[in-house]
This record gives structure tokens, sequence and C-alpha cells, in this order.
């Protein structure tokens, strides 16, 4: 991986070619436009025309055809989309094709399917209310017209609390010529029929409001059992009916192709409308700034040319390294490339650093390997990241992520090896370089080495980017005397094992002195003060205290690994308890090895994956790495 080298440009180009030249460029795609800066007042910016909101109309009919044949089929619909060569078709093939289909017909019909089971759908749900309610009063048998037809007599339908029912009930007993009866109850209410003469109605009324009484009304004259079965007639037939709509939409599947293509072609006229927004133009003269990478120079200095018949003026000029606005372009490379996710996660860099992935990826990888430590996870990976990557369809993304994971199966299965380890102590491989049950001091030590290295390349890292932008002792006070520094007081520390002679470790005191008072004169050397310049020296001193975080957080190295290890070997213990308990114990154990183990490798790798970034990201990229890079922004296709 590597930060592309850029080009800046202004082009003066005609009004005229605008539309051409958008055109080719977005064939080009490796163009990165900005806000012109031009201040000339006779310039002013372009505005959008109507042919801007006719695209967007357009794509929108188009992106809702295919979500509506996506809610209606998914799986066919995503095959179709799945199976789809649009991405493939020539940009010239793409307009032609385009330009040969009018989906406006298509697009009314589907509108009109869909309006059509919309409103089907609002009336079967308001069908299924009413029949609920109706399920209330099925037990009144006699149709509501002849309930009503009573000459000297009135007939209500309504609800009380259930907690009033009864003392409700007690009390219609003082009225001569008044009936209730109950039809059916509910979690809190009772349903009720009552039947009175014209003479008691009033006083009746009078009474039902001190109970709360809710009357309810039905404007039909058939019995509930026949209303509520042409209500169910009625849902049958709308249900029927969209069923037939849905035919119809499935016949028009045929056009997702077409649409595709349409999508494609509206999306790249839209893209070409939009950034229009960032050039500044006269009546006959556009003003165009941006970016181009520079082995493409040539190229882009060509498109121009054939398309405006050399009438533009066009001037490239070199970038400022240092300057913030120059756009960040990555070049992929093999296996490294892989890792790219992993920086861009963090942050793309700035023009002027170095892009991290390359370095990152050796120590990702056998970071990763090492936290996981076990041979049968290992290969577990490796077959599913295989197995899908061999037959599952994913886009350039998902594929990327899987092959990442592809490649650190194999870290982790030499780590398995080196560790002897198979679903923790299940198979003892005769491979075994270190016994995690006994070799915690070698462990330890190996994973403190390895964060030695680790930090060691950070500051090299650094020392490299300061040289390569021109700040030679920039490099030698901000990398060397902590090199100098930190090399001088860890082999003090170690003298005694090491059993230096005095002489070698008097010249190592001077050393680490020499380092120390270099720090605290030149850490702050940009303070404007003596007392600033020795008071920011004095604190960029105690950032030794950091490096001794540094140091300990390396021992997750041998923490994630032992602790994968050890749960394995806990779940492994029991299965061997349940399995000497008979066939019960059999099925049981093979249940809890399953389950046990599978959660672990989960626990794992996810344990793996973030605490390997959080090593590149606190521990690495603070040493050298600020990013905030912005990200080149093709104009594509």
């Amino acid at each position: 991986m590597a930060i592309v080298k850029m080009k800046k440009f202004k082009l003066f180009a005609l009004e005229k070619d605008r539309k051409s030249l958008l055109k080719e460029l977005q064939k080009f795609s490796y163009v990165h436009f900005v806000k012109t800066k031009e201040e000339d007042k006779s310039l002013k910016d372009i505005e959008f025309n109507q042919d801007m909101t006719a695209i967007k109309e357009k794509s929108q009919k188009v992106k809702w055809m295919l979500n509506y044949f996506l809610k209606l089929f998914p799986k066919d619909t995503k095959k179709e989309i799945d199976e789809s060569s649009v991405k493939e078709t020539l940009f010239s093939l793409l307009e032609q094709q385009a330009s040969k289909y009018d989906f406006s017909n298509d697009y009314e019909n589907l509108a009109n399917i869909s309006r059509e089971m919309d409103s089907n759908k609002e009336e079967i749900a308001n069908l299924e209310t009413y029949r609920k309610e109706l399920s209330k009063w099925l037990n009144i048998k006699e149709s509501l017209g002849n309930l009503k037809a009573f000459n000297t007599a009135k007939f209500f339908l309504g609800t009380v609390a259930k907690k009033n029912f009864e003392p409700l009930k007690d009390n219609l007993r003082n009225f001569d010529h008044t009936y209730i009866e109950e039809i059916s109850d509910e979690s809190s209410q009772v349903n009720i029929m009552l039947l009175t003469s014209n003479t008691e109605e009033k006083k009746l009324k009078n009474e039902l409001k001190t109970y709360s009484f809710t009357e309810v009304n039905f404007d039909f004259d058939t019995s509930f059992t026949e209303e509520y079965e042409k209500t169910k007639s009625r849902e049958e037939e709308l249900k029927k009916a969209n069923e037939k709509l849905k035919g119809k939409a499935e016949k028009l599947m045929k056009l997702i192709p077409k649409l595709l293509i349409q999508k494609e072609y509206l999306d790249n006229a839209l893209m070409r409308e939009t950034v229009v927004s960032n050039f500044k133009a006269t009546d006959t003269v556009n003003v165009i700034e941006g970016y181009i990478p520079k082995d493409m120079e040539e190229e882009f200095k060509r498109i121009i040319n054939k398309n405006s018949n050399k009438s533009n003026y066009l001037e490239i000029t070199e970038v400022n390294k240092d300057d913030e606005e120059v756009p960040i372009l990555l070049k992929n490379s093999g296996i490294t490339g892989l890792f790219a996710s992993i920086t861009q996660m963090y942050a793309l860099p700035k023009y002027n650093e170095i892009d991290p992935t390359a370095i990152l990826s050796i120590f990702y990888w056998i970071f990763f390997g090492m936290m996981v430590a076990d041979f049968a996870y290992g290969l577990i990976l490796f077959i599913i990241s295989g197995l899908a990557l061999i037959f599952g369809k994913f886009d350039e993304n998902k594929k990327k992520f899987l092959k990442f994971f592809f490649v650190l199966s194999f870290s982790t299965m030499i780590w398995g090896l080196l560790y002897g380890s198979a679903f923790g102590d299940l198979i003892k491989l005769p491979t075994q370089v270190l016994d995690s049950s006994k070799d915690f001091m070698t462990i330890l030590k190996l994973s403190i080495i390895f964060g030695a290295v680790h930090l060691v390349m950070g500051l090299a890292i650094k020392a490299y980017i300061l040289i390569k932008n021109g700040h030679f002792m920039d490099a030698v006070y901000d990398v060397f005397l902590w090199y100098l520094t930190l090399t001088s007081l860890i082999l003090l520390i170690l003298a005694g094992k090491l059993e230096f002679t005095s002489l070698t470790k008097n010249i190592l005191l001077a050393c680490t002195l020499v380092g120390m008072l270099g720090i605290v004169a030149f850490g702050a050397r940009d303070a404007e003060t003596i007392v600033g310049r020795i008071g920011g020296g004095l604190y960029s001193l105690y950032g030794i205290t950091s490096y001794i975080g540094d140091f300990v957080s390396y021992l997750r190295l041998m923490a994630l690994g032992l602790a994968g290890g050890f749960i394995a070997v806990a779940i492994n213990i029991i299965v061997k308890m349940l399995v000497s308990g008979g066939i019960l114990g059999i099925i049981l154990g093979a249940i809890v090895f399953a389950f046990g183990q599978s959660f672990n490798i989960f626990l794992s790798f996810l344990s793996a994956y973030v605490h390997t970034s959080r090593l590149m990201y606190v521990e690495f990229f603070s040493k050298f790495y600020e990013g905030g890079g912005k990200a080149f922004k093709k104009f594509r296709v």
C-alpha cells in the first residue's frame, strides 16, 4: 500500500463542451473535483437547472420500482440484481441501452398495481378490525332488522365495565318492562343487550349513564352471523385480487435488467449534474479545479484536448505536500491491501505521511494468531472463509473482508502448532514448542520482545517521515534521543542479569543522562520562553511513563492466548465428566462441547480482532501516525 502522488489542475473550458467533457471524465474516473476558489467577481456559481430536477425525478422512480420488486419478491429480485452484468457494461453501451427504453408506462402500471394493493390491504385491515367487533355479538341469532322493528319497545347494544355489570343487573330488577342479557365478556368489560318499553326508555337511559354504559350501533339489518360471513367473503375476495395484482407485478420483473441499466445511467447523469456546483463560470466559460493522480497526467491532458479540440486552457501544478486539502488515494497491492480497512477504520493518512498498512499487516498477522493460538480454531476459520469465497456471491468489500480472515487463519494455525493446541488440550500436537500451562515466563518475554520491536518500528517510521519531509534535526530530537534514553535505561535495568562491567554501566548511565537531558532541552523547542521550554521538556520526559504502559499493553498477546486456551480446557473437563455418565451424558457432552467451543471460537476471534486493532491504534500509531486525510472521491461511472 502506498499514497498515490497527486497533481492539482485548473481548467478553463467552454460552456458548450461541459456535458461531453464530464462524460469523458466520468469514463476516466480518476478526477477529484474541489470548489473553485477563483475570486474574480465576473465569475458566478453554476445553478442547478431543470435537467437536474427531471433526472432526480426519473432516478427516484426507477429506484422505487426496484425497491418495490425487492419488497414483493425479495429472493428473486436479489438474484436478478446479483446476476446482472450492468456493472461490467461499457459506458457507451450503457447510454445506448438506456436511451432505447422509456420506463414511464411500466412505472405507471407498477404504481397502479401498488396503489390497488395498498388500498386492498387497508380495507382488509379495516375488515379484520370490524370482524373482531362482530365476533363479540355472534350469540345474537336474530337479525338486527327484526330487533329494531318493534313499535312499543326499544333495543340497545353496548358495553359496561365488568365490575358494574352485576350492580346494574340487580338495579334493573326494579324495572317492570326491561330485559338485560350478557352476550359475551372480555378481560375488563361485558357486552350486553337491553330491551325496554317506550315508557321506560328515558328512565333506563338515565340509569345506564350512572354505570358508564357505552352504546354500540351497527348499520346493517341482517344477523351478526350473516354480516360476519359477508365480511369474511369480502376479505377473501380482496386477498385473491391482491394475488392477481402480485401476479401482474411478477410479469413485470423481466424489466429488472433494463431498470438496472436505467438506474446506473441516471446515477451517472445525476453525478455529472451535481458536480457542477463546484465550478465557477462566465456566460461562455467554466472554471474547474481538482486533483488527478500524477501518473495519469498525460491521459488526462489527452482527454481534455480531444474533447474541446484544444479550445481550453489547462494548468497542472505540483501539490504542496503539507497541504491538508490534497485528497488521499491508496494504491492496493496483494495481501497487504487486505489490511487497508484496519488503517482506514482509524483514519486515512495525510499526504505528507506514509501509508502504514504494509508494516501494520505484518504485525497484525502475527499478533492476531498469537492471541487465538489454536490450530483447530484456525482450521475452522480457514474452511469457513475459504468455502464462503468459493461458493458465496459477495460484493468486493465483503470479499476483501473474507480474504482478510482467510489470511489470518494461517497465523492462527501456525501459533496453534507452536502451542501444540487444538480445541485446547483435546488434541496434543507433536509440533508443540511452547506449553501454555508451564512456559508462562517464556511467552511473557516473547510478548515483551514483540512489543519492543513494534514500538521501535513505530519510532523508526516517525524518523523516516521527518527526514523525508526535510526535518532531519527533528528526527534526532524526537526519535534518536528516545532510542538512546530507552535503550540505555532498559540495559541498565538488566545490567545485573547480563553481568555488565562497571565501565559498561557507567557508559550506559551517561547515555541515559544525555538522552534525558536532550529530551528536556529539545522536547519543547518551539516554546517562546526558557521557562516554557524547560517546563515543556520536563513534561516530554514524563512521557517515559507512557512507554511503561505500552510495554505492559503487549502482555495481552500472552493473556488472550492463554485465556482462550484455558477456557477450551475447562470446556473439555466438563465434557469428560459428562461423557462418563452413560448415553445421556455423551449426548449432553456433545452439546456442551459444540456450544462451548463455538462460543469460545467466537470470543477468541472477536477479542483478537479488537485487541490487535487496539495495539495498532494506541501503541503503534501514537508514535508516528496523525491521520486525518481526505479521501479521493472518484468522479466515476
